[in-house]
C-alpha cells in the first residue's frame, strides 16, 4: 500500500478532479459515507448520539456528508464549525446547505463563545468525529483550536479522526503544537506518511484506510516509492512450496555469527532463519560454541576456520568463508569486539561476492570503516538499531531518532545497502530510494536477541532468491507479525527472543494458508 505526503495526496486529489474530470463533490461524498459507516461501528449502532467538530475546509464538508448519512440513519447529530458559516466554499458548502435543507445548522465556536456548550455536549454524546483539520495543516495550533483539542482529548468519549487526527503533521506525524488524540483514524486513498511513523501513534489510534474511488495509478503516476507493508504484500512474494521441489530448491544460508560468550546469539539467528523456510543452514561458529549450538540447532552443518588462543575465527578464516558455497551469508550475531574478529568480519565484507545480511557485531566492526559497504560485489542489508546507525554514521541516537525516515533514505544511497533501521516502526530503505514502513511489532520485542531473529529471518528470505530489498522488508514483517502473536499469547512484558522465533510460524500461516 502507497504512503503519500500531504503534497502527493494534494497533487492526487487535483490530478483526479481536472485530470479524470471526477467532480470534488463526489470524491467527498464517497469520504463522508465511509466517515459515517465508520461511526457506526466505533459506536456501535447507528441510534446513537454523535458529536461532529468541522472546520471551514474539505475535511470539515466529509463530516457534514457524514452527518448527512448519520442523520438518515436514525442518529442523533450535533454539529459545531469551528469556523464561521460565510467562509464555507465549494464542495463543503454544498453539503453544508443540504444539512441546512434537513433542518440541521452547526453551532459555530467562537474566542470564549460555546466552549461551555461544547463540553457539555460532550459529555452528553456516544462518539466524537473530529473534521477540524484535515492534512494541509501546517502551521503551528494556537488560541481557540488548543482549546477545542483539550476539551476533546478530556472528554472520555471515543474518537474518530477523518483523514488525519486535526493539529497531527501529514509528513512527520509530530503535533503542530496540538493535536486531536483519536481511538480511530479514517484516512482516504492512501496512507500518509506521519499517519504511519511511531510519533503519530498515539494521536492515529487504529488506522484504517478507505478507498474513495480515486484512480488506482494515482501512485505510480506520481512515483511514490514508500510503501506501507501489509499481508497481501507478502503475498506477492511468499509463494507455495513446489510439491516436487528439495531442501537444495529453498536456498542455503551460512552464518558466521558466534563466540565462547555468545552461543545464544547464534542458536537465535539460526532459529530464525530455520522457521523462515531456508532448505540448508551452515554455521561457521568456533569450536567452543558448537556443542550447546548443536543441542538447539541440529538441523544445521558446521564451518571450521582457523580460531586464535582466545577461540574466535581469525582473519585468516576469511577465505574459508568467501570461498563458501552458499545463497547468502549472514554475519554479525555474537561475534564479539576481539580485534582478530572485526578485521576478519571488515575482511569478509570487501571480499565476499554473494548476498548478505550485516547485523550486531558485524555492524560494530565497520564503525570508521563504512565505506566498505558501497564497495560490496552486491548492495548488503545491513540491520542497525538507532545506537548502532548513531555510531555508524557519526551522529547521536537523538539525531538519528529525531529524522528517522530522511536519516534511512540518505545513508541507504550513501553506503549503497538495504538499510533496516530498527525500532517501533521500522524503516527499509534502498539505494534507489525505495522506503517500507513496517507496521508490526510491539514494545515486547525491545528484548535481547530479538534483532539476531530478524537478521536470521533476513539471511533466509535472501537465500531463497527474493529480491533484497523484498527480503529485508518482508522479514521485518513478518518478524514483527510473530511478536505480535507471541505477545496476544502471554504478554508484551514476558516476551523472548526465542517466544519469537516460535511464532515464526503461525506468523507464515497467518498470512498465508497456502505457504
Amino acid at each position: 500500500m502507497r504512503i503519500l505526503t500531504a503534497e502527493e495526496m494534494r497533487l492526487a486529489d487535483s490530478t483526479a478532479i481536472n485530470t479524470y474530470k471526477i467532480p470534488g463533490v463526489v470524491l467527498m461524498e464517497n469520504a463522508g459515507r465511509a466517515l459515517a459507516d465508520e461511526a457506526v461501528e466505533l459506536a456501535g449502532g447507528a441510534e446513537k448520539k454523535y458529536l461532529i467538530i468541522a472546520g471551514g475546509g474539505n475535511n470539515g464538508g466529509d463530516g457534514f456528508v457524514a452527518a448527512r448519512h448519520l442523520l438518515n440513519r436514525g442518529a442523533q447529530v450535533r454539529l459545531f464549525l469551528t469556523s464561521p458559516i460565510e467562509k464555507f466554499k465549494g464542495d463543503a458548502l454544498i453539503n453544508y446547505q443540504i444539512l441546512q435543507k434537513l433542518g440541521l445548522d452547526g453551532q459555530v465556536i467562537e474566542e470564549n463563545k460555546r466552549l461551555n456548550v461544547l463540553k457539555i455536549a460532550l459529555l452528553q454524546t456516544d462518539l466524537i468525529i473530529d473534521c477540524v483539520f484535515g492534512t494541509g495543516l501546517n502551521s503551528v495550533v494556537r488560541g481557540l483550536y488548543t482549546d477545542i483539542f483539550d476539551l476533546i482529548n478530556a472528554s472520555n468519549v471515543p474518537i474518530l479522526a477523518c483523514d488525519i487526527p486535526s493539529g497531527l503533521s501529514a509528513d512527520s506525524g509530530r503535533p503542530l503544537g496540538k493535536a486531536v488524540c483519536a481511538d480511530r483514524t479514517v484516512t482516504f486513498a492512501y496512507p500518509k506518511l506521519g499517519l504511519c511513523l511511531p510519533e503519530a501513534a498515539s494521536y492515529v489510534g487504529e488506522l484504517k484506510v478507505i478507498d474513495i474511488s480515486l484512480p488506482h495509478d494515482m501512485a505510480e503516476l506520481a512515483d511514490v516509492r514508500r510503501e506501507l507493508l501489509d499481508d497481501d504484500f507478502c503475498r506477492l512474494w511468499l509463494r507455495p512450496r513446489d510439491k516436487s521441489g528439495h531442501k537444495g530448491n529453498y536456498g542455503h544460508l551460512l552464518l558466521l555469527a558466534g563466540s565462547p560468550d555468545m552461543p545464544g546469539a547464534a542458536i537465535l539467528a539460526a532459529k530464525g532463519a530455520l522457521r523462515s523456510g531456508v532448505g540448508l543452514l551452515s554455521a561457521a561458529l568456533p569450536q567452543g560454541a558448537r556443542r550447546v549450538f548443536s543441542t538447539v540447532c541440529p538441523e544445521a552443518m558446521f564451518v571450521s576456520a582457523a580460531e586464535n588462543a582466545d577461540g574466535v575465527f581469525t582473519p585468516a578464516a576469511a577465505e574459508r568463508i568467501c570461498d563458501f558455497t552458499a545463497n547468502a551469508l549472514l554475519v554479525g550475531p555474537g561475534l564479539g569486539s576481539n580485534p582478530d574478529t572485526k578485521e576478519l568480519v571488515r575482511s569478509v565484507i570487501a571480499n565476499y561476492g554473494g548476498r548478505m545480511v550485516i547485523d550486531a557485531d558485524g555492524l560494530n566492526a565497520l564503525v570508521g570503516h563504512t565505506e566498505l559497504l558501497a564497495q560490496t560485489k552486491k548492495p548488503p542489508v545491513i540491520t542497525p538499531h538507532p545506537g548502532e546507525m548513531a555510531r555508524l554514521c557519526g551522529l547521536t541516537v537523538a539525531e538519528v531518532q529525531s529524522n528517522r525516515v530522511e536519516t534511512a533514505l540518505t545513508y541507504a544511497r550513501k553506503w549503497q545497502t538495504v538499510l533496516v533501521l530498527k525500532g517501533a516502526g521500522t524503516l527499509i530503505a534502498d539505494p534507489e530510494g525505495r522506503l517500507f514502513v513496517n507496521p508490526t511489532g510491539n514494545a515486547g520485542m525491545a528484548t535481547g536477541g530479538s534483532g539476531d531473529v530478524l537478521a536470521g529471518v533476513i539471511g533466509a528470505l535472501l537465500a531463497q532468491n527474493l529480491p533484497t530489498a523484498i527480503a529485508a522488508a518482508l522479514g521485518v514483517y513478518l518478524h514483527g507479525k510473530a511478536g505480535d502473536l507471541a505477545a496476544a499469547k502471554s504478554s508484551k512484558l514476558a516476551l523472548s527472543a526465542s517466544m519469537i522465533a516460535g511464532f515464526l510460524p503461525q506468523a507464515h500461516k497467518q498470512i498465508s494458508e497456502l505457504l
